[in-house]
C-alpha cells in the first residue's frame, strides 16, 4: 500500500504546472486559516477581557465583605449590638448579591471563554464560595458563644454583644475559627495569581494597588481573629470548667433572631 501511494505521489508531482497549483493552494490556505484564527481570536479579545475584569472584581468584592464582618465581631467596637448585627448581616448579603453579578457576567460571556479563562472562572467561582462558607461560619461561631444581654429601653438599656475576659471556650472553637481565616487567605491568593496571568501586563500594573488592598484586608483579617481568639480561654472540652461554665440564655443565635430581639421598633 505504502508502494502505491508512493508511486501516486511521485506520478502526480511530475507535472510542474500541477505542483505550482498544489503549492499555490496550500499557501493560500495556510494563509486564510491564519486569517480567521487571527479574526476569532480579534472577535473574543474584549468579552475575554471583560471576563478577567470581572473575576478581578470579585476578588475585590470577597476581600472586602469578609472583612467587612470581621470588623463587627472582631474588632473592639462601640457600636450599639442591633447596629452591628445590621452590619454583619449586610456584609453577608452583599457577598451573596456580588456572586450572583459574577454569575450573570459569566453566562452572558460564555461564547468566549478557552481554556484558559474556564480554569480562571472556576477559581473564581471557588474563591467566592469559599467567602461566602467563611462569612457563615464566622457568624455561626461568634453568635454561638457570645454574650447576649438586651435592656429594657433604648435610651437607658444594658444591651450587649460580646465575650467577657478569658471566656472559656472549646479547643476546637479557636481551632476552627483560625481555619476559616487561613482558609480565605489561601484561596485569596492562588486566585490572585490566577487573575494576574488572565490580565495581561497593562491591566495588571493598573490593579496592582486594588490587589495589594486585597491581600492586606485578607491579612487584616486572620489578625482579627487571632487576636480576638487570644483574649479567650480555649480548654478540653472534657475538663471540669468548660463543662460547668455559664451557658447564659439558650435562644436561637442566628443574625435575623438576635437583629429581632435588640430591634425595640
Amino acid at each position: 500500500m505504502y508502494g502505491w501511494w508512493a508511486s501516486f505521489i511521485g506520478w502526480m508531482t511530475r507535472d510542474p504546472a500541477w505542483l505550482a497549483a498544489l503549492d499555490a493552494g496550500a499557501l493560500f490556505f495556510g494563509l486564510a486559516l491564519a486569517l480567521l484564527l487571527g479574526w476569532e481570536r480579534a472577535r473574543w479579545r474584549p468579552m475575554r477581557r471583560l471576563l478577567a475584569l470581572a473575576a478581578l472584581q470579585a476578588h475585590r468584592d470577597c476581600g472586602e465583605n469578609v472583612l467587612a464582618l470581621s470588623r463587627e465581631f472582631f474588632r473592639e467596637n462601640g457600636a450599639a449590638p442591633l447596629e452591628r448585627l445590621i452590619r454583619a448581616r449586610r456584609a453577608i448579603e452583599q457577598q451573596a448579591a456580588d456572586g450572583a453579578r459574577f454569575g450573570r457576567m459569566v453566562s452572558v460571556y460564555a461564547p468566549a471563554v478557552d481554556a484558559r479563562h474556564a480554569a480562571l472562572l472556576a477559581d473564581t467561582a471557588g474563591l467566592v464560595g469559599q467567602a461566602e462558607h467563611t462569612l457563615a461560619g464566622l457568624a455561626r461561631l461568634y453568635l454561638g458563644q457570645a454574650s447576649v444581654r438586651v435592656g429594657s429601653n433604648a435610651m437607658h438599656g444594658d444591651d450587649a454583644l460580646g465575650y467577657a475576659p478569658a471566656q472559656l471556650v472549646s479547643l476546637g472553637y479557636v481551632a476552627e475559627m483560625e481555619a476559616l481565616a487561613d482558609g480565605f487567605a489561601e484561596a485569596s491568593a492562588a486566585h490572585r495569581g490566577r487573575v494576574e496571568a488572565a490580565l495581561g501586563r497593562r491591566a495588571r500594573r493598573a490593579a496592582r494597588a486594588d490587589l495589594e488592598r486585597v491581600d492586606a484586608d485578607v491579612a487584616m483579617l486572620g489578625a482579627d481573629v487571632r487576636r480576638f481568639c487570644a483574649k479567650l480561654q480555649p480548654a478540653d472540652a472534657d475538663c471540669v470548667g468548660y463543662k460547668t461554665r455559664p451557658h447564659g440564655e439558650r435562644v436561637s443565635r442566628t443574625l435575623d433572631a438576635l437583629i429581632a430581639r435588640f430591634d425595640r421598633r
